[in-house]
C-alpha cells in the first residue's frame, strides 16, 4: 500500500472518544443553553442535574466578561499575576487563615497526588488508608487509592502502600448494626482492618466528607472521631473536597460543618468554573527542600486563577444563598418519596443528593424516565443522584420533583 492510499486512509477515518458513555447515538445535540437549561435543535429542552464543573452555569455573562478581560492581561505566568494574589487571598480568608501553604494544580488528580506524596515524606511513613466507594483520581496512585473498581481494575499491579476502610453508610450497615446507637462501630471495625492487614506505618488517612460515588454521607461525628484517631496515630488527616467544597454541599467547605481541622485540604471541579485548575491547601508550610518535586506544572495559570476567583466571588454575592434556598426546596421534596416502597434510602447535603431505590433495575428505568421527561441526573447503581449547577432555579428543582415523583408512581406499578 502506497504512501498515498496511507493518507487517503487517514482523512476518512473518524476519531471517536473511547470513554463517552453518556452520549447515545439518537442523544439530541443541544445547540443553545442558558444556565442549567439546554436547548436541542428540534425543539426540546432539559434541565442539568449532573454538572460538577460548571457550576455556574452555562452562559454566566459576569463570568465570560471576567475571563475576556483576563485574556487582555499578562497571560504568562512568568509575571506573577494580580490573579493569583487574589486567589491566594480568597483561599486564605474562606478558610479562616487555617492554612499556611498553597500548591496550585491542574487537576484535582494532580493536587491529590502530591498531597499523598507529600505526607509520606513529611511522615516518613508508606501506607495511605483510603475508603471503599472512594473517588480520588484517575493516575496510577490516586486510581490506586480509589474505592470504586472501575477505576484499577484490569489495571495492576495497583500502587503499593494503599489501606482500605469501609466507609460508613448506616442504610447498609455492614455490621447491621441500628443507625444513631452503634457509637461507630464501624470505625471500631476500621481499627482492626489496620490492625490485622496493613503494616501500621500510615502517613494519612484521605477521606471524602461526602462521597462523590452515590453521594454517600456518614453520620454526624463521625469525621470528627475518625480524624481524633488518625491524629492519636500520628497520621495526617487529609479531606478531599473536590467535589463537595466550594457551596456544593449548601457551605463554602463541608469540613467546617463537622468541625475539622484537616492536615491537608484538596478542592478542585467546582474551583475554576470548567477552567482547568485545582488546589492543595496544607495547614503546616513543608520545607523548602521538599518542594522540588512539585516544581513546574501550569497550576498557577493566570486565566485558571481569574476564573476560581470570579467563582468565590459569585458565590460570597448571593450565590451560596441561592445554593442554600433552593437545596432546601430539592431536599424536602425528595423526602417526600422515602414513603415509596421503592425507595431505601435519601440523603444527601446542599445541591448533592441522591436516592437509593430497592434495585439498579428500578433507578435505571426512572432515569430513563427522567430523559425523556427533559431532566438530566446520574445515576451510580442502585442511586440516582443530582449535583446541578449552583444557578438552577427554584421553578427547574420543582419541575424534576414533580416529574420524579410521577415517574417513581409509574415504576411501583411494573
Amino acid at each position: 500500500m502506497g504512501l498515498e492510499q496511507v493518507l487517503s486512509m487517514e482523512k476518512e477515518r473518524k476519531l471517536h472518544d473511547l470513554l463517552d458513555p453518556l452520549r447515545a447515538p439518537d442523544a439530541p445535540a443541544f445547540s443553545q443553553a442558558e444556565g442549567a437549561a439546554y436547548f436541542a435543535e428540534d425543539g426540546s429542552r432539559a434541565v442539568e442535574l449532573n454538572e460538577m464543573r460548571v457550576v455556574l452555569g452555562q452562559r454566566n455573562r459576569a463570568f465570560n466578561r471576567a475571563m475576556a478581560a483576563a485574556l487582555e492581561e499578562v497571560t504568562s505566568s512568568r509575571a506573577v499575576p494580580a490573579a493569583k494574589r487574589e486567589l491566594l487571598e480568597r483561599l486564605d480568608a474562606t478558610t479562616g487563615g487555617r492554612f499556611q501553604a498553597v500548591h496550585l494544580t491542574s487537576s484535582g488528580s494532580e493536587a491529590t497526588e502530591a498531597a499523598m506524596r507529600m505526607a509520606r515524606k513529611l511522615t516518613g511513613r508508606t501506607e495511605i488508608i483510603t475508603f471503599w466507594n472512594s473517588i480520588h483520581g484517575r493516575t496510577w496512585l490516586t486510581g490506586s487509592a480509589s474505592g470504586v473498581p472501575k477505576r484499577k481494575a484490569g489495571y495492576g499491579p495497583l500502587a503499593p502502600g494503599g489501606v482500605f476502610f469501609p466507609y460508613p453508610h448506616c442504610a447498609k450497615c455492614l455490621l447491621k448494626r441500628e443507625p444513631g446507637s452503634c457509637q461507630f462501630a464501624c470505625l471500631e471495625l476500621c481499627q482492626t482492618i489496620y490492625r490485622e492487614s496493613s503494616a501500621q506505618d500510615a502517613a494519612a488517612v484521605l477521606v471524602e466528607l461526602c462521597q462523590g460515588s452515590g453521594v454517600v454521607m456518614p453520620p454526624p461525628g463521625y469525621m470528627r472521631a475518625l480524624q481524633d484517631w488518625a491524629h492519636s496515630q500520628g497520621m495526617l488527616f487529609i479531606v478531599d473536597e473536590n467535589q463537595s467544597g466550594l457551596g456544593r454541599c449548601g457551605e463554602m467547605y463541608l469540613y467546617e460543618r463537622e468541625g475539622l481541622e484537616p492536615d491537608m485540604l484538596l478542592l478542585g471541579k467546582t474551583l475554576g468554573n470548567g477552567i482547568h485548575i485545582a488546589a492543595l491547601l496544607t495547614r503546616q508550610a513543608p520545607p523548602e527542600s521538599l518542594l522540588g518535586v512539585f516544581s513546574g506544572g501550569s497550576g498557577d495559570d493566570p486565566l485558571a486563577c481569574r476564573a476560581a476567583c470570579e467563582v468565590f466571588r459569585q458565590l460570597e454575592e448571593g450565590l451560596l444563598d441561592h445554593i442554600r434556598e433552593v437545596s432546601g426546596i430539592l431536599h424536602r421534596g425528595l423526602k417526600l418519596l422515602e414513603r415509596s416502597p421503592l425507595v431505601l434510602e435519601v440523603r444527601g447535603a446542599g445541591l448533592a443528593a441522591a436516592v437509593e431505590f430497592s434495585s439498579e433495575l428500578v433507578c435505571r428505568r426512572i432515569c430513563g424516565q427522567l430523559v425523556r421527561r427533559g431532566y438530566l441526573p446520574g445515576r451510580s447503581g442502585a442511586a440516582l443522584f443530582c449535583k446541578p449547577p449552583y444557578v438552577i432555579t427554584a421553578q427547574q428543582v420543582e419541575g424534576f420533583l414533580v416529574e420524579l415523583a410521577e415517574a417513581a408512581a409509574q415504576a411501583e406499578k411494573c
